[in-house]
């Protein structure tokens, strides 16, 4: 019984360092620190074009991974990539799996409190899409149709929101599978953005779908995890070098196919520089 209980308390002890080590590495990590360790980890979304995507030579592309790319140059490290999913990605940051999700992460004040936020480095409208023929221009309009959205995304939370008690909200684990439930007619509308027609557009050659009303716009940013005042700032100064030289305005023309629109100098509810 001693026995038992000695390997009981060593355990307990294992369990408790296994915390504390992670917890140090959670809000204590600085610059410095990634360059020791080689390598700067970053999450990225897996499969939506054009901002995360895995390119024809199996490696992270699209605007996202171009910004990550950046900014391990930047740091003098190699980037490695981790695919997520817009309802996995906080998780896999917040267990300190990744250092930076570099995920199209919308900024908004509920994400704000668990997540540091940088300054902005991209946006893209929210709308809803459908086909033409559906008349659909406001929320309302919603009442009784199938909607498909990406779970946790800003859609889901929007569109669950916003629309009527009758409308079925279908979600689903990733961007690409609502675009194909849409495509397949599992679904009657997606929530979705101004580059989902990107994926519509490879998928069904002189498809019917169109954007039927506009929800709002949505700005991302770094996601780091909280305390990590030394990264916050140093990850604010590099967007702010490649806004004034012109890389991030490339990058957006690259992959969105139009120029960078004016980002904002803040966002209410939404720090960009940790306290």
């Amino acid at each position: 019984m001693h026995t038992q209980k000695r390997r009981t308390v060593l355990r307990a002890f294992a369990a408790a360092a296994a915390a504390l080590t992670l917890a140090g590495a959670a809000f204590g990590q600085t610059t410095e620190d990634i360059r020791k360790k080689g390598v700067l980890r970053v999450g990225i979304l897996a499969d939506l074009p054009p901002w995360g995507f895995v390119g024809r030579d199996g490696k992270a592309a699209g605007y996202d991974a171009d910004v990550a790319a950046l900014l391990g140059k930047k740091l003098g490290v190699p980037v490695e990539f981790t695919g997520t999913t817009s309802a996995a990605r906080t998780a896999l940051l917040m267990t300190g799996k990744v250092d930076l999700l570099i995920a199209t992460v919308g900024m908004y004040p509920d994400r704000a409190k668990v997540v540091q936020f940088s300054k902005p480095y991209a946006t893209l409208g929210i709308t809803v899409i459908g086909k033409k023929e559906r008349p659909v221009t406001k929320m309302e309009d919603l009442a009784n149709l199938r909607v498909g959205v990406s779970r946790s995304s800003i859609m889901d939370n929007a569109i669950t929101a916003g629309a009527p008690k009758t409308a079925t909200i279908q979600r689903f684990d990733d961007e690409a599978t609502s675009i194909q439930a849409l495509v397949s007619g599992q679904v009657d509308l997606i929530g979705g953005n101004t580059t989902y027609f990107q994926h519509i557009n490879k998928a069904v050659p002189n498809h019917q779908f169109e954007h039927k009303f506009f929800i709002t716009r949505q700005y991302m940013g770094v996601a780091m995890r909280p305390g990590q005042k030394e990264l916050n700032t140093y990850v604010n100064a590099f967007i702010d070098e490649i806004r004034a030289n012109g890389e991030l305005s490339k990058i957006y023309r690259k992959y969105i196919g139009e120029d960078l629109p004016e980002l904002p100098g803040q966002i209410e509810g939404v720090p960009f520089a940790a306290s």
